[in-house]
């Protein structure tokens, strides 16, 4: 299969997983709370959270990890020893087997007992529900210690391009879960252990049968014991992970601290409104970092292989196309994004219809400048560009707290996080421009004006029914169809390019066939 094929089986892949997790999402959120009850269900997030910490760990692993797994896969490509070069991904690969085995192991030899002892101890849980939730940590425990063990596996998934195949098993699992709550619905009963086995058992045997196939589809899955303790290998690999994780931390504490600086000065109503908005965004941020799992593995190999200039076109691809992807949901649900909230929550939160509104402009500003993200990640030099990525996602809480503290609302506590965020896709944009040679100009000329566009005429049409008609269902609707009536052809023949289409084309025409 061809590379450019591939790319597009691969988005139109992760975006169908996406949406139909989505859609299933809408569902079995709420059947798990009917069947566990308020209370079990909060148990459940509380105990599953004393394990959040190893699945940082394992995200950032996971990344680092399938970086260089596309560095040497792109290499391999133009080799003209491919033994060689098959040899040297291995390398990696058992370099990662061993940092994989080795840190959830001692992870879990510190944290197993703290835990153990915090759920008996220390948390507050029900006499009659302490038992239960020993389990529930336990399964917690042994889902996450085989997740980080798989993660030398899915990432060649990834770095090979297979991720179509990693998304019948994500459809698999999305839907035997759906159906397994729909069981505890019907069932009323103790669940909270049983739910928590079923995740665990979700987790692990798709894991596993990642694993297995990865030995037999993948001549770089072969552990050599000689290279596991390669310290060349394992210091690139924690450099790497190490800048990662100081960006992502940034993003970690500006999060949670901006919950804590909302409670102290607005009140807990008014976290229920971020709560909602953080909810909102995250399912449609869903659908964008569908579009990155494609790209990503295909901007590294090109790098790997030298091809810098097909790395960059690839690059401002995944701006444009995630921009788009992202406009497609966002623009009509923007538009009537108050009449939604009213028939979803009923009542919704103080503030949380202008929170939504700043946190759909951060989105778009975020996807702006993705694919110079993915370029940096892809060349490896991260050290300056993660420190300037933490420190500016930091400078939200100061930011935040002096609006706070001369008295103004919560929207400037959005306002702050809107600055940061725009502060953050320039900096992309500056550091692609130096360390890859992604040009600013053509970003802002082929990417950003028409985006401008095309947002500005979507709008104007979509807002026409807002006027003419009374809020309700009929009006969303006719909101929604006016809107993408005008973005679909704008986008086709404004947004993308001869070349783009003539792309698009190609693949859909090939997939039909």
């Amino acid at each position: 299969m061809s590379p450019n094929r591939r790319i597009f089986l691969n988005i139109i892949a992760t975006y169908g997983r996406s949406l139909y997790a989505l859609m299933l999402g809408l569902f079995t959120a709420r059947w798990a709370l009917m069947a566990l009850g308020q209370v079990d269900y909060g148990l459940y997030g509380v105990v599953g959270g004393l394990a959040a910490f190893i699945s940082f760990i394992n995200g950032l692993f996971s990344t680092a990890v399938g970086r260089f797994y596309a560095v040497e896969v792109g290499r391999a490509s133009v080799a003209t020893d491919k033994r060689n070069a098959i040899e040297e991904c291995r390398k990696w690969f058992s370099t990662a087997v061993f940092i994989h085995v080795l840190l959830p192991t001692v992870l879990m030899a510190i944290g197993y007992p703290i835990g153990n002892w915090a759920v008996r101890n220390f948390l507050d849980i029900p006499a009659d529900r302490v038992n239960d939730c020993v389990w529930v940590f336990r399964f917690v425990c042994v889902s996450c210690y085989l997740g980080m063990v798989a993660v030398p596996f899915s990432a060649m998934y990834t770095a090979k391009q297979y991720i179509a195949e990693l998304t019948v098993y994500s459809f698999a699992t999305t839907t035997l879960n759906a159906a397994f709550l729909y069981y505890m619905v019907t069932h009323p009963g103790v669940w909270l252990a049983k739910y928590a086995f079923w995740m665990c058992l979700m987790s692990i045997l798709p894991a596993i049968v990642i694993a297995v196939r990865a030995c037999f589809i993948f001549p770089e899955c072969h552990l050599s014991i000689k290279y596991c303790a390669s310290k060349q290998r394992f210091r690139e690999l924690l450099y790497y992970v190490g800048w990662w994780a100081f960006g992502q931390t940034g993003g970690l504490l500006r999060n949670q601290g901006i919950q804590i600086l909302v409670n102290k000065y607005f009140g807990a109503r008014t976290n229920a409104a971020m709560t909602v908005q953080t909810s909102v965004t995250g399912h449609t941020m869903m659908l964008s970092s569908a579009m990155n799992q494609a790209f990503q593995p295909a901007i590294v190999a090109a790098y790997g292989a030298g091809e810098y200039d097909r790395m960059r076109a690839l690059a401002y691809r995944a701006c444009k196309f995630s921009m788009l992807l992202t406009l497609f949901f966002m623009l009509p649900l923007g538009l009537e994004l108050e009449e939604v909230l009213r028939i979803w929550l009923v009542t919704p939160p103080k503030f949380v219809y202008g929170l939504c509104l700043i946190a759909f402009v951060m989105t778009i500003i975020d996807q702006s400048a993705v694919g110079h993200m993915l370029a940096v990640n892809a060349c490896g030099k991260i050290a300056k560009y993660q420190i300037f990525l933490g420190g500016a996602l930091l400078l939200t809480l100061p930011l935040a707290w002096l609006f706070c503290y001369v008295g103004l609302n919560v929207y400037f506590v959005g306002l702050a996080l809107l600055i940061t965020m725009t502060f953050c896709a320039w900096g992309r944009v500056w550091f692609a421009r130096g360390l890859v040679g992604m040009s600013a100009k053509f970003w802002l000329e082929r990417v950003m004006l028409p985006v401008i566009l095309l947002i500005i005429v979507c709008l104007a049409i979509g807002i026409i029914p807002r006027i003419c008609l009374p809020p309700g269902l009929i009006r969303i609707f006719v909101t929604i169809s006016a809107c993408e009536l005008a973005f679909v052809p704008l986008a086709w023949f404004v947004i993308l390019s001869d070349r783009e289409r003539e792309y698009i084309y190609l693949r859909i025409f090939k997939c039909v066939r």
